[in-house]
């Protein structure tokens, strides 16, 4: 066996994931028969019912986000992961940051041993973190929060008694459970009537990063970027997928494949908060008009954005 690289290519395990959505998508089987990846542009078939190919080309958007610092980290944990016997791919959400060394790497790998399976097969990565509470004021009602509960700040209007402010950078992603996210609004509400509300205040709390199992034959790969995402990434992300989109642009002339399959890989604290699909909805469809399926990929998940009728593609006849 040809020794392993550090670190993974975010491409190839994006083209793992979406062989395992169309296989059980379509209910056929599904084989990767080819790939290449080149520069953030990953060009390969996938055979569909041991009889049909699917040509696919898949876009990492990862790839121009990164720094000599990100990938030397996700490669320690890659390596430590595969040491492990693991092959996930692992999420990292925007603005989280890696460990770059002990004890952090050997915290990340035993929350991924100690992961739970939700319902849509992804991986519930938890970590414990700390939440900081301190009454900044007696008068008004409200709560002013650092970090990943600041899109919540109105659950707590005219909850807490006075002025509050809650430090919770290291709590980027919220549990899947809404019945544990409002467990943790109440205990913030409780922490701020507690007569040493003046006095900063531990809140424990759960930093939840998604997962997938790859699977027997795969490594781990950590997928994420660390620039914030801010108006400027914004605009670099619709700038980069141009460019993608025609580097891509040859490759739809080779070949006489059954179809053409689109797939975009990107990051996003939350699957329902991607923004790729606006990217592309937002450009010229001319750029991605030869191919006959497209999806999205981000959180962990496979997200179509356009898949053609019942019975348009030759191995869904049967289903139609």
């Amino acid at each position: 066996m040809a020794e392993r690289s550090y670190p993974a290519d975010p491409a190839e395990t994006g083209f793992v994931l979406f062989q395992r959505w169309l296989g059980a998508h379509y209910a056929r089987a599904t084989s990767i028969t080819s790939f290449e990846s080149v520069e953030g542009v990953l060009r390969g078939s996938i055979s569909v019912g041991r009889r049909w190919d699917l040509s696919v080309t898949l876009l990492d958007t990862l790839a121009t986000d990164t720094s000599f610092e990100w990938e030397a980290t996700r490669a320690a944990i890659e390596e430590r992961l595969d040491l492990d016997g693991r092959a996930v791919a692992l999420w990292v959400p925007r603005d989280a940051s890696l460990p770059a060394g002990e004890p952090g790497i050997s915290q990340i790998v035993a929350a991924v041993e100690h992961a739970n399976t939700l319902e849509d097969g992804r991986l519930e990565v938890r970590r414990p973190v700390a939440l900081y509470l301190r009454r900044t004021g007696t008068e008004g009602s409200v709560l002013t929060i650092l970090g990943g509960l600041q899109p919540h700040w109105a659950k707590f209007t005219n909850r807490v008694p006075g002025s509050f402010q809650l430090q919770a950078r290291d709590l980027v992603r919220l549990p899947f459970s809404e019945e544990e996210r409002e467990d943790l609004v109440d205990r913030i509400v409780l922490a701020a009537g507690q007569p040493e509300a003046d006095e900063t205040q531990v809140i424990p709390a759960t930093d939840v990063w998604t997962a997938n199992e790859l699977g027997a034959g795969n490594r781990s790969c950590i997928l994420g970027t660390p620039k914030p995402e801010d108006d400027d990434w914004s605009a670099s992300l619709r700038r980069n997928l141009r460019k993608l989109l025609r580097q891509a642009a040859p490759g739809l002339t080779e070949g006489q494949p059954a179809a053409r399959a689109l797939v975009v890989l990107g990051a996003s604290t939350y699957a329902a908060e991607e923004k790729l699909s606006w990217a592309l909805r937002g450009m010229d469809p001319g750029l991605y008009a030869g191919y006959h399926l497209i999806t999205v990929i981000a959180d962990g998940l496979v997200k179509p954005l356009l898949l053609p009728g019942r019975s348009a593609l030759p191995w869904d006849v049967q289903f139609g």
